[in-house]
């Protein structure tokens, strides 16, 4: 059997289990009966969960899967790394990107959990042990609109093309990050931003800059180490 014959039919058996485990709920008769005593919104809850929750998280799962797939199949053979594959730790990634998705019905986060298995897959790729594992928790803890700000704020910083103006000053000084990508990307309020950019801060991927500088008030950010790991561990943003 082939080793991607081997995958499929692991996230095919995980699919069934998730999908077991999500019947549990239908079975737990004293459970039921608590969340029904819950005032006003008791059966409303108790519908959800023993029905339309269900089938929202069996639909998560196999876009998840059609994700892997799909990634996956841009893969040779000899790109699997086999070894890594068998171990526990690929055991755990897996079964927490499964849960992870189970959890959220964005296609980006689907995406990029399908990029870090992949990723995590591919022969040669180097990368320290717990990185993965980092990489997912950090995907899922933000916000799909979060996770979006983080790519413009790194193409802007990173990409060459869109430097252009970055470094020649602007009329009001040393503009905030916040004013920059409210100006280059109209989707993005100014001030929406702001606590978007704190949010991304404590996630370790970029770090404020600070210091004494004329006409800086703060809000410029550095893109940590961290940051540039995860990028390259995927293998850029799409």
């Amino acid at each position: 059997m082939t080793d991607k014959k081997n995958i499929e039919n692991f996230v095919d058996s995980t699919n069934y289990m998730l999908t077991v485990a999500t019947n549990v709920y239908s079975d737990e008769t004293v459970f039921r009966s608590l969340i029904n005593l819950i005032p006003l919104i008791g059966s409303s809850l108790d519908i959800l969960l023993s029905g339309s929750g269900q089938k929202f998280v069996i639909k998560r799962i196999e876009k998840f899967i059609s994700e892997l797939r799909e990634q996956l199949s841009e893969l040779q053979e000899t790109q699997i790394n086999k070894g890594y594959l068998e171990t526990e730790k690929f055991f755990d990634l897996i079964i927490k990107t499964f849960n992870a998705s189970a959890k959220t019905r964005q296609q980006e986060k689907l995406k990029l959990y399908a990029r870090i298995i992949k990723a995590a897959l591919k022969e040669g790729k180097k990368y320290e042990e717990d990185e993965p594992e980092l990489f997912l928790k950090i995907v899922e803890e933000l916000s799909v609109k979060e996770l979006r700000v983080a790519k413009c704020l790194y193409e802007m910083k990173e990409t060459p093309k869109k430097k252009i103006g970055y470094d020649i000053g602007f009329p009001d000084g040393m503009t905030d990050d916040a004013s920059r990508l409210s100006k280059q990307y109209v989707e993005f309020g100014n001030e929406e931003l702001v606590y978007i950019l704190v949010r991304l801060e404590k996630t370790g991927l970029i770090k404020e800059l600070v210091g004494t500088y004329m006409g800086y008030r703060g809000g410029q950010y550095l893109i940590n180490p961290l940051f540039k790991q995860f990028i390259n561990f995927i293998e850029g943003f799409e």
